[in-house]
């Protein structure tokens, strides 16, 4: 079976999500106080040797974002594979989206990116789409057996 479009452009969407997120992931921490765990802005040596597990707290928020963005973009590419876990995960991705666009409603990047994953989502759960997905990846416990 050939690829459906509706997989091809929900997989492009979902591509430019993962890459676009740095932006938004950059304005959430700059409006609020998380972007202080990630980069100390200033202030007295002291307090920043003061708490050096701080730093460490930013080093692991940073890392789990970027890991986060680094998965959204390969499971975008193995979603055009026909692989049904990729559109399982960028579902889960939108619903983040989601929680990001209502942390701050003043943030534009995250109700851009909200739209686009909506958009992708329709696109990736359309019947073709489906039928397309279930084809490239059958399940092992309903494969036939021959006897």
């Amino acid at each position: 079976m050939t690829r459906p479009s509706t997989v091809t452009a929900a997989s492009w969407i979902w591509l430019f999500c993962g890459l676009f997120s740095t932006l938004t992931i950059t304005g959430v921490l700059a409006a609020t106080d998380l972007f202080g765990f990630v980069v100390p802005l200033g202030g007295p040596e002291d307090v920043s040797t003061a708490a050096p597990g701080v730093a460490w707290i930013g080093a692991i928020i940073a890392m789990g974002m970027v890991s986060a963005i680094v998965l959204q973009v390969v499971a975008a590419v193995k979603l055009r594979d026909g692989e049904r876990w990729a559109r399982a995960l960028l579902t889960i991705a939108a619903g983040l989206t989601l929680v990001t666009a209502l942390w701050d409603i003043t943030l534009w990047s995250a109700w851009v990116l909200l739209g686009a994953h909506l958009v992708a989502f329709v696109l990736a759960y359309t019947d073709s789409a489906t039928a397309y997905l279930e084809v490239r990846s059958p399940d092992p416990a309903w494969a036939p057996v021959y006897a």
